[in-house]
């Protein structure tokens, strides 16, 4: 069936963001997308709400302001944001070992890798031994027990290779070792559910709004891999998740899954949210923050860049958590922190501004490489904000 009408976008741009709004614009009725949203909170308060397009192929489904998508592994950053909170309030110490907080993690070798080696990818344990089901996912506590007894694959601290899945399972049980509640539950009665944000991980069925499905054009579909290799084994949990996008989005736009809270993977979202959850956090426009300046800075020390374990090719760079600049995801240079996720999504904030940015789609972009439709909108917002963004 084809469409009757060319994409609409709706939303507002404040005074001196219009180029950003042009940007959008031209991905959505120009550039390809199928659907997308982008927020852009300045000091606390929102400079760009826009979004547009439709949220499946069906022509009668378009995006509305509060359509919310799966956004991969921006949960992590959402994740990190909640860890560094804990951080803040001094109940979780970046330098302990993970076993302090969690004593079965610490056999085969772990007992010293530290919370902030953990979130930065180097605790050694990005797969898990035996098979898994979609029932063992449900049960995040008993993932995270298998999880606290593997053996490393190299000695923690010593390398890193990206914890696609297992990272989550990390930071959950993180949260309720000092909380006693879990890191979804924290999460939206702390935040989400008091902000009215249209944000979860781990959605409840009960929540009505549109979710968007995820589609992968063939072009932009990642390559087959060794399926027993360390990277297959640890997005494809031994199997259960075909290993490229195609498999990933498949995974995530079953409303099955994403009521399993996945803390490393299944966050969904609308953009608005993403943005005001991150502006909120950090305090940005004179509030409160959840978590202080200080704690931002030393979590945004470089932990893990370069090559990974196992892999020849270089991955992103990370603080404790949190993604931050590199050639594939500048971002908008230094100061600037958060996380991006499979297909082209991408939540971050930048210090210096006191800027959050969220961009959230359902047609996934090509891989491996600084994404066109994202880089678009950003480079208009530098030019707004008179900043330039350095290549990494």
């Amino acid at each position: 069936m084809t469409r009757s009408m060319t994409p609409m976008v709706e939303g507002l741009a404040e005074k001196g963001f219009e180029p950003c709004l042009a940007a959008f614009r031209e991905n959505i009725q120009d550039g390809g997308e199928l659907g997308a949203a982008c927020t852009i909170y300045l000091r606390g308060s929102p400079v760009l709400d826009v979004w547009g397009g439709f949220s499946s192929t069906s022509p009668d489904r378009h995006w509305a302001r509060d359509t919310a998508v799966p956004v991969f592994s921006v949960t992590k950053g959402v994740a990190a944001l909640c860890i560094l909170s804990l951080v803040s309030r001094g109940l979780i110490d970046l330098d302990q070992p993970v076993a302090h907080y969690w004593p079965e993690f610490g056999v085969n070798g772990k007992d010293r890798v530290s919370v902030r080696e953990a979130l930065g990818h180097r605790a050694g344990v990005p797969i898990l031994s035996g098979s898994v089901t979609m029932q063992d996912l449900a049960d995040p506590r008993a993932m995270a027990s298998r999880l606290a007894q593997e053996v490393p694959v190299f000695e923690p601290g010593t390398d890193h290779i990206y914890h696609g899945v297992s990272v989550g399972w990390i930071t959950s049980e993180l949260v309720f070792r000092t909380t006693g509640v879990s890191i979804g539950a924290w999460l939206h009665a702390q935040l989400t559910e008091p902000m009215k944000l249209n944000l979860r991980i781990g959605r409840s069925r009960l929540v009505a709004r549109d979710i968007a499905t995820v589609e992968v054009p063939e072009a932009n579909d990642t390559p087959e891999i060794d399926t027993a290799s360390l990277p297959a084994r640890a997005i494809s949990l031994n199997g259960l998740i075909v290993p490229r996008m195609s498999g990933l989005a498949a995974a995530l736009n079953d409303p099955g899954f994403q009521e399993i809270e996945l803390a490393g993977a299944n966050c969904v979202s609308d953009a608005r949210s993403l943005a005001a959850l991150y502006s909120e956090m950090l305090g940005y426009g004179g509030k409160k923050p959840w978590i202080s300046p200080e704690c931002i800075e030393d979590a945004c020390q470089l932990v893990s860049a370069g090559p990974q374990f196992g892999v020849p090719l270089h991955g992103p760079s990370w603080g404790a958590g949190l993604m931050v600049p590199w050639t594939v995801q500048p971002m908008l240079g230094p100061g600037s922190f958060g996380h991006d996720g499979a297909g082209g999504v991408l939540a971050f904030a930048h210090a210096p501004s006191e800027l959050t940015f969220a961009y959230v789609r359902n047609r996934a972009g090509p891989p491996g490489v600084a994404d066109p439709m994202i880089s678009r909108v950003l480079e208009a917002l530098a030019a707004c904000l008179g900043i330039h963004i350095p290549v990494y």
